[in-house]
């Protein structure tokens, strides 16, 4: 027998073919043996641990430094807040799957928040929803807002956007980023056959109607599609990595966390985070002086990392990073940065928490705090003085007219101010909305107010439109002093600084129409812009996006159209309008005074209202008393004067003790979730604000 082995194996040695083969199936039979006790016996055991084995970084946010006064005193600190965030870490079959549960979970998310009363952070977005319903951009037109559209188009620079691309509106890029090539919101694809149905807005919970087509269409209102599309632009910021957290509402109540924590089971990726929001005390005496916090820009974030890189430090600043955006907080930012934390946390294969991992947690570092040389009581009380000081000539030189012919006093130091120009200031600096004229719960008095307005403003656009379209209208210097006014802001606010249509650029102030019409002032505005039109000094882009060639004539033709059309609507020329109507007496002092109260600029508790109402007190005395008391402030009126500064220094060591600049605002309005209504009347506001007199003005 043994025999017959040996001589089985000499055989199979002599077969090296046969050899092989018998050694394959061997380790085949192996193979197959240990799939069978991966995948049968010991299957259900390795599928857990190997769900265990997935770990992410969190990153745990630093608190920024607090700064002080000379005396310790608190002037810039922090307070513990909650913030709802998502991440993307879900898992989907398909790109539709993908798309529309993000969609349906941030419908169910934002309308969570707002049922709390809370809102969506979209202060960082340049797009918001006006009075009406519409997209409207915010902030104003420049390159800032071309590096936007260029974001949503995905150009790498600004100048490779097509001419339609950069005239595009807000209603156009929202509707963009609603679209297939956008986030899917309205339409997953231009192919009909992966068109969402109602099917579709069933399955995953929203809302929608069907159309004359019979079509189910996504039925939301602006607000919210404005609310999920920032959201998803955020987390397109982070190209969807796994496990990065975007904010989708700051500061929220405890019924929102607690809502949120019930509703976790659905609620993919979202969670409350402890965070820490930024808190000014007295913030109008200081706020020049400080300013305030925001989340970084693109610019921001790349000029702020090169620094930390060129000071050997790491790169820690991320799109969600919030730094000094003005005053000492932005010029002493990597003073008062703290450094993230981080931990390691492991997490199942859907993306929800476990535990964390042993060892592994890097506590947060405060940012270093700052102590100043300036004394808090006394950059408050002279604040104050200022403010005093100014009402007082203010009062001194108010005086019961219409207007001061300047050329006529023979002391230029001592001017009257005319109490028409207070009137007319309380529209011109925004303190009254003449917006509101027009809503549908406006007072008796707003609403009389409008009806005047708008038989002035019809004949002044039939006025406009004779002198943009008649035949040989008057030159410039011709027309009367009103007209004059209307035609300068058309041509030089709105056409060249506002809307860019006539490019600066472009133009040359050499030559002769362009002398006659500035200088001369010897043609009409319809003469000048006729010239401009035939000379390339339009940029057609502004007023038409057809793409089709126009010659000087219908460019000329187009652009009066759409200046009349602009006007209807333009806050800044409507203001001039209320300005003339008070000089002819249409509105009166009184009309205005008593909308202060109606607008809640005034308290109706005040003693004055009722005798002011029943025709009691004249507006000139009510407005006299009213700045003597700072119920109405210079920089409310933002006539001349209403700013001021000092700087104090102790003469001993030259510290600053001081630092004040009249008139302040309130920063806290615009740290951590920006009011951006407040930052855009700021940025208009005559008395300017942001301008720090103390250290920018000669």
């Amino acid at each position: 027998m043994a025999k017959k082995i040996r001589k089985f194996f000499h055989r199979l040695g002599e077969n090296r073919t046969l050899l092989l083969g018998v050694v394959f199936l061997a380790m085949f039979a192996v193979l197959i043996g240990r799939l069978f006790i991966l995948q049968v016996v010991h299957g259900e055991e390795y599928a857990d641990n190997f769900e265990l084995q997935i770990t992410k970084t969190r990153t745990l946010d630093s608190t920024r430094g607090n700064i002080y006064d000379r005396n310790g005193k608190l002037i810039a600190g922090n307070k513990v807040s909650y913030s709802v965030t998502i991440e993307d870490n879900g898992t989907y079959n398909t790109t539709k799957e993908r798309i529309l549960s993000l969609n349906a979970e941030l419908y169910r998310l934002c309308k969570l928040i707002r049922a709390n009363g809370d809102s969506i952070d979209t202060s960082t977005f340049p797009i918001e929803v006006d009075e009406n319903g519409a997209f409207v951009f915010t902030g104003e037109e420049g390159t800032t807002r071309d590096r936007f559209r260029a974001d949503i188009y995905g150009q790498k620079k600004i100048d490779d956007m097509t001419a339609e691309q950069k005239s595009s509106s807000a209603e156009t890029l929202m509707t963009f980023l609603a679209g297939p090539d956008g986030f899917g919101l309205d339409a997953y694809s231009d192919d009909e056959k992966y068109a969402y149905s109602a099917k579709d807005f069933e399955e995953y919970g929203l809302p929608y109607q069907t159309d004359e087509s019979g079509n189910a269409v996504l039925s939301l209102s602006n607000q919210e599609r404005l609310e999920i599309l920032v959201i998803r632009y955020k987390m397109k910021q982070t190209n969807y990595q796994k496990y990065v957290r975007v904010t989708v509402a700051s500061g929220v109540s405890s019924n929102t966390t607690a809502s949120i924590a019930e509703n976790e089971d659905v609620l993919q990726g979202v969670s409350i985070s402890e965070d820490s929001e930024r808190v000014y005390y007295d913030g109008k005496y200081f706020s020049s002086l400080i300013g305030y916090t925001g989340q970084a820009s693109s610019d921001e974030l790349t000029e702020l990392n090169e620094e930390l890189k060129s000071q050997g430090k790491e790169e820690t600043y991320s799109t969600e990073s919030i730094v000094g955006k003005s005053g000492l907080e932005q010029y002493m930012e990597t003073i008062l940065q703290g450094t993230d934390g981080s931990e390691e946390i492991i997490v199942n294969n859907v993306g929800k928490e476990l535990e964390t991992v042993e060892g592994s947690l890097v506590e947060p570092k405060q940012g270093n705090n700052v102590y100043l040389s300036i004394d808090y009581d006394l950059q408050i009380a002279v604040y104050k003085i200022l403010e005093q000081r100014i009402a007082g000539i203010l009062k001194q030189y108010l005086s019961d007219v219409k207007s001061v012919d300047t050329s006529t006093l023979a002391n230029t130091d001592a001017v009257p101010i005319p109490i028409y120009d207070v009137y007319n200031a309380l529209i011109a600096n925004s303190v009254i909305d003449i917006n509101k004229f027009s809503d549908a719960d406006a007072s008796d008095t707003e609403k009389n107010l409008y009806v005047k307005f708008q038989q002035k403003q019809q004949q002044v656009f039939d006025t406009i439109s004779n002198r943009l379209t008649g035949d040989n209208p008057p030159a410039y210097k011709d027309e009367d002093t009103q007209m004059q006014e209307y035609l300068t802001y058309i041509c030089d606010d709105l056409l060249t600084n506002t809307l860019k249509v006539l490019k600066s650029d472009s133009i040359d102030t050499a030559d002769e129409t362009y002398k006659a019409w500035k200088n001369d002032q010897s043609i009409s505005l319809k003469d000048y812009l006729n010239y401009a039109a035939s000379q390339n000094w339009i940029d057609i882009s502004q007023i038409s996006t057809s793409g089709e060639y126009l010659d000087s004539e219908e460019i000329y033709q187009a652009l009066t159209a759409y200046i009349i059309d602009y006007l209807k609507t333009d806050t800044g020329f409507s203001k001039l309008l209320y300005k003339y109507m008070l000089q002819e007496d249409t509105i009166s002092g009184e009309d205005l005074c008593l909308v202060l109260y109606e607008q809640g600029v005034l308290s109706k508790e005040d003693e004055l209202y009722q005798t002011m109402a029943s025709g009691g007190l004249d507006a000139y005395t009510f407005m006299y008393r009213k700045i003597a008391n700072l119920e109405i402030t210079p920089a409310q009126l933002a006539l001349a004067p209403c700013s001021a500064s000092a700087v104090i220094t102790d003469t001993t060591t030259g510290n600053v003790l001081a630092c004040v600049s009249y008139p302040g605002y309130d920063n806290n309005r615009l740290t951590n979730n920006m009011d951006t209504d407040y930052y855009a009347k700021l940025s208009t506001d005559l008395s300017s604000p942001f301008f720090n007199k103390a250290t920018q003005q000669k």
